[in-house]
């Protein structure tokens, strides 16, 4: 009862792939909820599940015992539960329980692997098709995330495939890899990741800063595809970004942003901008631009006032900041500012500012290389602008 406990909580990491569309319309909003099985099919699938998996141990691994067998069901909260192909369980190995999964359609058999050494043979292949070797020592990698997408078929096809956070590896691998001396796992495993004929397709999840020299814009959804296709890779909330530029990829889209320098010419600076994006859908083997908007930078003010100037931008929902950067000639680089941001005053029709309304914060001027000077928090970053905010020469506020 143990083992069986610490398999289900296991498993909480172990997520089903949703189409939710296709839910609505085969179920009602009512109509499906709960068990879509029969709990002898469940058992059944259970009995074949362990069976599979004791020849394949007889096999590979003579002396173990296979522990428990569940059937992975799909569950949809407060909706239908669908019975897969899938079966996982645990099995003795030496005295200590481990985790195996059984694809029953195909006899796949897999055994958990520890994940950090296969993220890191992933990243190594990750740096090479996005062609980003030459800046590896530049980038950042924030956080990364593998897994495998397992068929997980069911009767009536709704679900086409199930992504897991936990390494799965074919079982044949695992005996060979435990087998090898240390020096020849990595080289194994990397051959393995680098073959898609060999394993399932790689989920890739993660966020890379990378330096300003990369070109984000190349990574559009035909790429995205073409690493599902050719290389066995699926890329998922996946995001890179530079100081210019980010690309994400989520649900099947590709979204891309990029920023740019406009000019102002009263008070005398630059503005560096988010000021287009496009958004690329994959649908029924097509890709569409599903979505591009420009932020409209004359809709962007500089008011003089008593004191100094008043910046004001309708909002959007926080689709447009800027940061404000001048020259050495600028008279506006002659003085630093006290910045008074009032957001419910200057917010968006419609728009809710929870929290503050008032912020005040001392803005300083930092080097900026070839870009001249940029205004900067206390801390050094950059200072955001969305609008609603009024500068005023330090020389010239009182508190």
């Amino acid at each position: 009862m143990f083992l069986y406990q610490r398999m289900r909580n296991k498993r909480l990491l172990f997520f089903a792939s949703l189409v939710v569309v296709i839910f609505l319309v085969s179920c009602g909003f009512s109509s499906c909820r709960g068990p879509q099985y029969e709990e002898e099919d469940k058992k059944n699938l259970e009995e074949t599940g362990g069976k599979q998996m004791q020849e394949w141990l007889d096999k590979n691994m003579t002396g173990r015992e296979v522990l428990s067998s569940e059937g992975y069901v799909i569950m949809i909260p407060s909706g239908p539960h669908y019975l897969t192909d899938l079966v996982l369980g645990t099995f003795s190995d030496k005295g200590e329980p481990r985790d195996y999964l059984v694809d029953t359609a195909s006899g796949g058999i897999y055994i958990a692997y520890d994940n950090s050494l296969f993220n890191e043979v992933c990243l190594d292949y990750v740096y090479e098709v996005l062609d980003l070797e030459k800046f590896r020592e530049d980038c950042d990698v924030m956080r990364l995330g593998t897994g495998f997408r397992i068929p997980a078929g069911t009767k009536n096809k709704i679900y086409n495939e199930t992504l897991s956070d936990e390494v799965w590896l074919p079982g044949e691998l695992v005996v060979k890899l435990e087998d090898a001396a240390d020096d020849d796992v990595r080289k194994i495993l990397d051959e393995f990741v680098r073959n898609k004929e060999n394993r399932q397709v790689i989920g890739i999840g993660g966020t890379i800063s990378v330096p300003d020299e990369a070109v984000l814009e190349k990574y559009s959804m035909a790429f995205w595809v073409k690493e599902r296709e050719e290389n066995g890779l699926f890329f998922e909330n996946f995001d890179l970004y530079d100081s210019y530029e980010d690309i994400s990829t989520y649900s099947g889209r590709a979204v891309y942003h990029r920023y740019c320098f406009r000019q102002v010419d009263d008070p005398d600076i630059r503005i560096r901008m988010k000021e287009t994006y496009w958004v690329e859908k994959e649908e029924k083997g097509e890709i569409k631009v599903i979505e591009g908007r420009e932020s409209d930078f004359n809709d962007l003010s500089f008011e003089k006032t008593e004191n100094g100037y008043l910046i004001t931008f309708p909002d959007r929902e926080h689709i447009f900041d800027f940061t404000i950067y001048a020259d050495k000639d600028s008279e506006f680089l002659k003085h630093e500012y006290h910045s008074h941001e009032d957001r419910e005053a200057y917010k968006s029709p419609g728009s809710v500012i929870s929290g503050d309304r008032y912020f005040e914060n001392d803005l300083y001027w930092k080097e900026a290389g070839d870009l001249g000077f940029v205004l900067t928090n206390d801390d050094g970053i950059r200072k955001s602008f969305f609008g609603g905010e009024e500068l005023i020469p330090r020389s010239n506020y009182k508190s």
